[in-house]
């Protein structure tokens, strides 16, 4: 079967997602935009006539990507790491749409923000799934009540990362060293509920007597 074809639309978008995500789409003029597209600016208010549009355009594929990331591959279960490879999942989505984890571009888009948070809710949902059924199968040790809480905590860690590196440590461009920092910051929220550490976690308290 054919590749569907490459639409002016479609160029628009992947252009403005990768200028955007370098830059800020108040920094990317719409001049520049055409001419990474290679078309006239004329053609670009045909199909976008407001950088708004734009954004909201890219946040439908970007909540798509959403819904992808909180669906884990089917073999998730059997890897070594399972947790590891679905928040590295979360983790590689983000650095493909970090512009909408910048501080700022809802405010170019305000109409976004109802759905954000419907994103957010439904985001969250599958990762509460998701870390459920790695307690079923055995790969955490968490009560109902934990995972909840490694839910928020680490989703507001995911979500305000790169504002906390931006303001707090000065860094103007992320890079992929960056998305490695974050995803540790995550991941130390569920080590001590991984099986092997609940383990030795009570294996020292039968040894020193806490229990």
């Amino acid at each position: 079967m054919a590749e569907p074809k490459t639409t002016t639309r479609d160029r628009i978008l992947e252009v403005c997602r990768v200028l955007f995500n370098e830059r800020g789409p108040a920094e990317v003029t719409t001049a520049e935009i055409a001419q990474a597209v290679g078309i006239s600016e004329g053609n670009l208010h045909y199909h976008f006539r407001r950088k708004e549009q734009i954004v909201v355009a890219l946040f439908d594929l970007f909540e798509a990507a959403l819904d992808r990331a909180g669906t884990p591959d089917p073999d998730l279960k059997r890897r070594a790491e399972p947790h590891r490879d679905y928040l590295a999942g979360w983790f590689n989505m983000m650095w493909e749409w970090r512009l909408f984890y910048a501080a700022g571009i809802y405010r170019l888009a305000p109409d976004l923000q109802p759905r954000l948070m419907q994103v957010t809710d439904h985001g969250q949902a599958h990762v509460r799934r998701v870390l459920g059924e790695l307690v079923d199968d055995g790969v955490l040790y968490a009560k109902p009540a934990e995972i909840d809480r490694l839910v928020v905590n680490g989703w507001i860690v995911a979500s305000y990362w790169i504002d906390y590196l931006r303001s707090r440590q000065g860094v103007q461009t992320i890079t992929r060293d960056h998305i490695r920092w974050g995803l540790a910051q995550v991941e130390a929220l569920f080590t001590p509920y991984t099986v092997a550490r609940a383990g030795r976690a009570a294996r020292f308290a039968v040894k020193t007597g806490a229990f």
